[in-house]
């Protein structure tokens, strides 16, 4: 039997950093979104202790020990005391270090995979402690949909979906090192604006203030690497409700009403490799673990 799990990708609607933590990370507050660019990682079983994985295409990610979805496959199997194995396959869509949240994806469909494969004893508060542990973003992709995220991002509330935009998302040549894009912030100093009404809208509701969001990051990053500067203003030159550089980057995203204009805009960044997609809601997005006959 196979198990199959598609996993989503996600841009950072807000990200606000207010300041560097005691263990060294940065302490934030964010707004996730889950669009509609896709992974897919499939799970066999595999002799005990045995966690191989193949990436496609060849390249696309690392297939050692140390990717998060053989990190995710071995700290379920230790944390539900089971002597099992894997043979993992990814097939890889989502541009890798481009602050989309690929690698994290991966690590939450390994989790929900490998619990349905084995037949974990797995509530989603133990694949939440898990999904944290193994990095920021991860836990965002167990809840799916828009999510708020506090602490290193990976404390998040589940909000209600978001209407039904699209964005166009514009990956750049290279990965951006997310530690580099911080190391960036740090060296010029935070300017964010302190006010938060986003943080107001996730209390109260009502219509979302697209003008107020905002990446904290994104001066730092633009500054450091200009591509990006560039990317941000063809995309601004499209007219999206907003364009920002999601999470540490590279891809930067427009924001768009509807497929139409979505459509429209890719079109004219054409020469930039541009993805359009949905915006997805919760159920859409959420993680499901299906069972193939081999």
């Amino acid at each position: 039997m196979t198990i199959v799990v598609a996993c989503p990708a996600k841009v950072n609607l807000h990200l606000e950093v207010l300041g560097r933590r005691p263990d060294g990370y940065h302490e934030l507050r964010t707004l996730f979104a889950a669009v509609g660019v896709w992974d897919e990682l499939a799970l066999e079983e595999a002799p005990a202790g045995v966690f191989e994985l193949s990436v496609v295409p060849a390249g696309a990610a690392p297939e050692g020990p140390e990717n998060l979805v053989v990190r995710a496959a071995r700290a379920l199997a230790a944390a539900a005391g089971m002597n099992r194995g894997a043979r993992m396959t990814l097939r890889k869509a989502i541009p890798l270090g481009g602050g989309l949240g690929g690698g994290s994806a991966d690590a939450a469909a390994a989790l929900v995979g490998a619990a349905r494969l084995w037949g974990a004893d797995a509530t989603p508060r133990d694949l939440a402690e898990l999904a944290a542990a193994l990095g920021a973003d991860v836990p965002f992709f167990l809840v799916g949909g828009a999510g708020w995220g506090v602490g290193r991002g990976s404390e998040v509330t589940p909000l209600p979906d978001l209407p039904p935009w699209w964005v166009v998302l514009v990956p750049g040549p290279s990965p951006i090192s997310t530690a580099e894009a911080y190391r960036a912030l740090d060296e010029r100093g935070l300017d964010g604006d302190s006010d938060c009404e986003i943080l107001e809208w996730v209390a109260g509701g009502g219509e979302f203030p697209v003008g107020r969001c905002r990446n904290d990051l994104q001066p730092a990053v633009a500054a450091r690497w200009p591509e990006v500067a560039e990317r941000l203003a063809r995309v601004r030159a499209t007219e999206p409700m907003l364009a920002m550089l999601s999470g540490s980057g590279g891809t930067v995203f427009g924001l768009y009403r509807g497929e139409t204009d979505a459509r429209r805009a890719a079109v004219a960044l054409a020469t930039a490799g541009p993805v359009a997609a949905p915006v997805l809601g919760r159920e859409a997005s959420r993680l499901r673990a299906s069972a193939q006959e081999d």
